[in-house]
């Protein structure tokens, strides 16, 4: 980073102070709520029972067990990055605050007034499944491995860590490299905090750069027990984990088995589900919810299909990205003419039964959601940048066109031609080409699963009619994710994930310069925009909740007038469909991130045997 750019962070935001003292945990904003002493989060059952096995299902495939290689499609549970079940992290997200993190396999945090550091201490009982302690030098061979051996995408999470030193028995301390401005302490604390931790021992023998589907050794509630290549996955609860006991565990990591089986086909895991070998699925199909479950079991109150709002936020819930590496995608004009085409009103009335609200923010139903024109405050950070933003950020509110749901978008599609005719891609014999060049306009969708396709067809026709040569391909999961790895596309559908707080390596690597062209990014549209970058950091910077969400507001509206991506629309709810086996904690509560599924569930021993009967009596056993 130039020192323009950090001066530039430094007029905008004053520095943040830490207490330099030994703590239970650490909180990104304000206080912890809870103390070091606490029994058990609040949200958690403490007399949950221990026991049953949960069926889950995926469609897809998976070739890979190993979290740091950049190869092959990983199965659930092993993503260190999400959360691996199988691995501890060295602290555990509260979900009932806004962003507050408690000691799991480290039992203390010390932060540096400055922010230069981090130290952590071990907790003194911490063993591998093998019965091996878990010990710093674990810790440090692990550092050096990820700096050096993993994919690419883990050396850029990690390249704020400049180095680790062991400080004591049990303890060690993380630095920060300098240029990656130390001011900014409470986001790369958070990254510590996320750390996963290998076994030297296990994998000095072991190739660490290749994928794997020997169940590793690992130290979480969870071991990897089975696995059948492409076909099912089984994790089994560990009797004598280390950390069972542990306030932040309690209530926590009730089933006996996790068992993941994968189908290659949608329809298929769904009949599945109706006989009952799938105990529970998030549907994210507003068809599907609507039509696919109403059958005997829901009407006899042995299945569920429910809605809830979660109060978290959705960020850009599916969106069209355009690949701006393609130098079709780097005029504006484009990505707005394109914008236009796309019929929302319509899919959300015939296709999801008017399950979604169109989704006008990349942070939607967060504080950083831009609404309305910029107030005075945003104005602040937004004024410096005029004349290298779309003037719109200042003059129009953050909308996308609306349309009659029924028929054509004949509007927006007249003021999507002229844009492409402005671009200079006009239409002769009814195909839209390059008035100087000649060249076709040609675009290719590529997707794996029927409902991005479902989506794309009518997208697909409206293009057709605007003269483009517009193709949609439906790719082979390990293709499709090979491609987008090393974004050998022009166009496909993702989501883009946010958070209350964003993480900071996630948001840098899906919105900044520096994560365009490296492989296996979420920066999947190649966003290269200065002014981005730095609204980026100002609001990883904020050392209060409102100048985080003033700055995400100002980032907010400088992308969404960039056209980036056609947002697509986000749920009104969200959709848990299940056989009615078990317990769970309230869904929805503020802060609370999905429904707590399925670390916080557990099986209800009168509500199974009520299913169990029901399905007995369905199979005639």
């Amino acid at each position: 980073m130039t020192a323009r750019f950090i001066a530039t962070l430094l007029l905008v935001l004053p520095p943040i102070l830490a207490s330099g003292e030994p703590s239970h945990g650490f909180a990104y904003f304000g206080e912890l709520k809870y103390p070091k002493d606490m029994l058990h989060f609040d949200y958690a059952n403490p007399d949950a029972p221990k026991g049953g096995d949960l069926h889950l299902s995926i469609v897809g495939n998976f070739n890979n067990v190993h979290a740091y290689v950049d190869k092959g499609n990983l199965t659930p549970f092993m993503d260190t990055r999400l959360g691996s079940r199988v691995y501890d992290q060295l602290m555990r997200w509260s979900e009932d605050e806004l962003a507050s993190y408690y000691g799991l396999l480290a039992e203390s945090v010390e932060v540096a007034d400055d922010y230069g550091w981090v130290e952590y201490t071990l907790r003194d009982n911490a063993y591998w499944h093998d019965g091996e302690p878990v010990t710093v030098d674990d810790v440090l061979w692990t550092f050096k491995m990820v700096k050096t051996e993993a994919g690419h995408s883990w050396k850029a999470r990690y390249q704020p860590f400049d180095r680790i030193e062991r400080t004591g028995p049990r303890s060690f301390r993380i630095y920060f490299v300098e240029d990656e401005n130390v001011e900014w302490g409470p986001p790369l604390v958070v990254l510590t905090a996320r750390f996963t931790t290998l076994p030297q021992h296990y994998w000095e023998e072991r190739d660490f750069t290749a994928t794997t589907l020997e169940p590793p050794l690992g130290n979480g509630p969870y071991r990897l027990a089975e696995v059948e290549a492409g076909h099912k996955v089984v994790f089994e609860r560990v009797e004598d984990y280390w950390g069972k006991d542990l306030n932040v565990n309690v209530g926590h990591h009730n089933f006996e088995r996790i068992v993941y089986t994968y189908y290659f086909d949608r329809n298929v895991m769904l009949q599945a589900m109706r006989a009952g070998f799938v105990d529970f699925f998030f549907e994210e199909d507003e068809s599907h919810f609507h039509t696919a479950y109403d059958f005997d079991a829901y009407h006899k109150g042995v299945f569920k299909r429910e809605t809830y709002r979660m109060g978290y936020s959705y960020g850009m819930h599916e969106s069209v990205v355009f690949n701006t590496r393609r130098d079709l995608f780097k005029d504006p004009r484009i990505r707005e003419a394109l914008t236009l085409a796309y019929h929302f009103d319509w899919a959300n009335r015939v296709y999801w039964f008017n399950g979604l609200e169109r989704n006008n923010s990349y942070f939607m139903r967060s504080g950083m959601q831009a609404r309305g024109l910029p107030p005075a405050a945003e104005l602040e950070i937004l004024e410096p940048f005029r004349g290298q933003v779309p003037e719109r950020v200042f003059t129009h509110p953050v909308e996308l066109p609306q349309n009659e749901s029924w028929g054509r978008n004949r509007d927006t599609l007249l003021r999507a031609d002229a844009l492409l005719n402005e671009a200079g891609w006009v239409v002769k014999d009814f195909q839209r080409v390059h008035e100087v060049t000649g060249e076709p306009l040609e675009i290719e969708f590529i997707v794996r699963i029927t409902l991005h396709e479902r989506m794309l067809v009518p997208f697909v026709d409206n293009l057709r009619r605007l003269g483009i040569d517009a193709v949609l391909r439906k790719l082979e999961s390990n293709v499709m994710t090979n491609r987008l790895r090393n974004y050998d596309f022009d166009s496909t559908i993702r989501k883009l994930y946010t958070f209350m707080v964003p993480i900071p390596d996630r948001m840098r690597r899906t919105y900044t310069s520096r994560w365009a062209d490296t492989p296996n990014q979420t920066n999947l549209p190649g966003i290269k925009n200065p002014v981005v970058d730095m609204l980026v950091e100002m609001v990883l910077g904020a050392k209060t909740e409102a100048e985080m969400n003033t700055a995400g507001r100002a980032l907010d509206r400088v992308l969404l007038w960039n056209f980036y991506v056609i947002p697509e629309g986000c749920p009104l709810g969200r959709h848990p469909v299940y056989w009615d086996r078990f317990g769970h904690p309230p869904m929805g509560r503020e802060n609370m991130n999905w429904t707590g599924f399925p670390q916080l569930w557990w099986l209800d021993a009168e509500k199974n045997a009520r299913v169990e009967n029901y399905l007995a009596g369905m199979r005639g056993d």
